[in-house]
């Protein structure tokens, strides 16, 4: 869980957000803040608010959890503030509608992904006496409104911009396209503008966001992924642009080109595979075999021979047999990635996966994760080793989590890197010998 912190001032109404669940939430959460407008300054304590939101999400049932956890203890500061609205957005939100105000009976407002652009109309019905209020449909001809540039903290380094929201591709364990809808892409002036803006704010590096970015622009024939990274990288001052998710299939010669081509892009790719076994992703509708993938791995590292790569994997989807399972590892082995995200095979809602018979038993998805994580741990000390003694120029974006008297920040193969100096180098690129390598992260001393 993250609270999202922006510039405080002298406002009468305080807003306290919690966000659970991946990038495009965090962002969600900034947007959230821009459309309430000045009516709302942040807090960091809820038992100070007067509007709680809480941004949800449903990839896996764990978070799912933490939410009636948290919503549940929010429930003694309405008991003892009648005023206070509190109201829960995102993906569980649009996922269970007014189920949620049924079993969380002291909440005002329902509201998903589409629905937080409706905040100050939604929040003006409950003070009115109309609440509580739930908005989850999802509309076919859903545009992404223009909500103005997000004013970022002071000494922000990176910052997400949202290129298209949704998804098309139903893969069967994946609840994105119910929760989210269909794919949208943002215009691209509004994303050029926002960037921009960012960029003059002192953000050095943008991260654009999206579910499936290698579609964006497709459905109305305009500009290409290649063509908006182009546009993008060419802002000034920019000094790094990442972007992030890819689907295997979708991700064409124009967009490995720009590996080559764009000296700004970071040479860094997260390209989920999920599973290593062409049967099994015909199961999951992932639209690519084993091959497709290596193919566009090796068409990557042609084009690019410093990229590195990170993925996504699920342990235990429902049939994956030892074999299967096998062929993952041989895969991660094959590949060589930084780093994984992997995780055990979820059910999740509305999905054909779940309906699936063949479920693999708990303990066995276990036992294979706890493989899977051990493997990767070794590959990636093996690769961070071979950093040992060299030298990298990393992106300075604060503190180090582990020793606030270091600095941390990342290469453009985004390796995180922990090393000691002043904070005045903050967002700035500096030259860094690698002394030490760990499994997530290496340590080193300024040049």
């Amino acid at each position: 869980m993250k609270a999202m912190i922006a510039k405080t001032d002298i406002r009468r109404k305080r807003l306290y957000i919690a966000t659970f669940g991946c990038q495009m939430n965090e962002y969600d959460s900034i947007k959230m803040i821009q459309v309430l407008g000045s009516e709302y300054s942040i807090t960091k304590d809820p038992r100070n608010a007067d509007l709680i939101l809480v941004n949800t999400c449903s990839i896996r049932e764990k978070a799912e959890h933490k939410l009636y956890s948290l919503v549940g203890r929010f429930k003694e500061f309405k008991l003892k503030n009648p005023e206070l609205i509190i109201g829960v957005g995102g993906c569980v939100a649009q996922q269970e509608g007014e189920r949620l105000l049924k079993s969380l009976p002291h909440i005002d407002l329902v509201f998903g992904p589409q629905g937080l652009y409706r905040l100050p109309e939604m929040i003006g019905a409950v003070k009115a006496g109309a609440g509580p209020v739930c908005a989850t449909e999802l509309s076919g001809d859903f545009a992404i409104p223009f909500t103005g540039v997000p004013v970022l903290g002071e000494g922000a380094v990176r910052a997400f911009v949202t290129i298209m929201q949704g998804c098309d591709n139903f893969c069967t364990y994946c609840i994105v396209p119910y929760v989210r809808g269909r794919e949208v892409s943002r215009p691209v002036g509004d994303i050029f503008t926002e960037a921009k803006a960012l960029v003059e704010q002192g953000v050095k590096e943008i991260i654009l966001l999206g579910q499936n970015v290698n579609s964006y622009g497709k459905k109305n024939g305009g500009l290409g992924f290649a063509g908006l990274l182009k546009q993008v990288a060419k802002i000034p001052g920019l000094l790094r642009l990442r972007f992030t998710t890819s689907h295997p299939r979708d991700l064409g010669d124009d967009v490995a080109e720009c590996f080559r081509d764009i000296p700004n892009l970071c040479k860094h790719l997260h390209l989920p595979v999920q599973s290593g076994s062409t049967r099994i992703l015909k199961r999951m509708n992932r639209r690519y075999t084993r091959e497709d993938y290596l193919d566009r791995i090796k068409t990557l590292r042609d084009m690019c021979p410093s990229i590195t790569f990170t993925t996504d994997i699920i342990a235990g989807f429902p049939g994956e047999t030892d074999e299967d399972f096998e062929e993952t590892m041989s895969l991660l082995k094959e590949v060589g990635y930084e780093q994984i995200f992997a995780f055990k095979y979820s059910p999740r809602p509305f999905t054909k996966a779940a309906e699936f018979e063949d479920q693999v038993p708990e303990d066995v998805k276990a036992g294979r994760l706890k493989a899977i994580l051990e493997l990767q741990n070794e590959i990636s000390l093996g690769r961070h080793e071979q950093l040992c003694g060299r030298e990298v120029e990393v992106l300075v974006e604060g503190q180090s989590k582990t020793d606030q008297a270091w600095l941390a920040g990342r290469t453009t193969g985004n390796h995180v890197v922990n090393f000691p100096g002043p904070m005045s180098l903050i967002g700035q690129l500096v030259n860094v010998r690698i002394t030490k390598a760990l499994c997530h992260c290496l340590c080193g001393e300024l040049v």
